[in-house]
């Protein structure tokens, strides 16, 4: 029989350890993808625009459930192991990248002196859509690119 300690110690470490795979990929896809950009923006893991509360508590529960029953224990430590390593591979430009633009960009559209044009927005905020007017190899030119639209405030 287990003890309430016991259980609380176990989705702690969920807690903990789901926390340190959401840092660890939302920092891969900020060196990857915002920089490769040249994205102005402090970007943070637990903004509102990029953090989803519901998959971080349901893998807290999976993981806390997983690491506090016996029989399963081990295979929830080699599972954490994998995600993180998968998280890490984030770092390679090109895996970020892909990965930045699944999670990060969507198509938009926006109004421009009274027309509507669609737009590949590449990170949006509460106040902005970020997209680029052109596509270049060149990190400069790619930067000077970058149109921060600024979205109409609502009435």
């Amino acid at each position: 029989m287990m003890k309430v300690t016991e259980i609380l110690q176990s989705f702690l470490l969920g807690l903990v350890l789901v926390f340190l795979l959401f840092c660890v990929f939302w920092a891969a896809i900020y060196a990857s993808y915002m920089q490769y950009y040249g994205i102005a923006e402090f970007f943070n893991p637990f903004f509102r625009n990029v953090f989803n509360p519901i998959a971080f508590f349901i893998l807290t529960a999976i993981f806390g459930l997983g690491l506090m029953l016996p029989f399963v224990d081990k295979l929830f430590k080699i599972l954490f192991f994998i995600l993180l390593a998968c998280a890490l591979l984030l770092f390679m430009p090109s895996l970020g990248k892909v990965a930045g633009s699944i999670f990060l960009a969507k198509d938009q559209i926006i109004t421009l002196q009274g027309e509507q044009k669609r737009i590949q927005s590449l990170y949006e905020t509460n106040y902005y859509i970020v997209y680029l007017s052109a596509d270049s190899d060149d990190f400069e030119t790619r930067k000077r690119n970058l149109v921060y639209y600024e979205k109409p405030i609502a009435k």
